[in-house]
């Protein structure tokens, strides 16, 4: 699994702009159609989340 990219998401409530990074996953093939998966690690934007989160834990 390699980084492939990064996409940018914008919290409205704090001003934030939180990067997600792209991982490509193993291409797969369905006849003569290759595949790639590309899959967003959303780690640190639940963590964001989380900071705004009113329940304390």
């Amino acid at each position: 699994m390699a980084a492939v990219g990064v996409v940018q998401v914008h919290c409205p409530e704090c001003d934030v702009v939180i990067p997600i990074t792209m991982t490509a996953k193993s291409p797969t093939r369905e006849g003569d159609t290759l595949i790639v998966n590309v899959e967003p690690d959303l780690t640190d934007a639940m963590a964001h989340v989380w900071t705004h989160d009113p329940t304390p834990w």
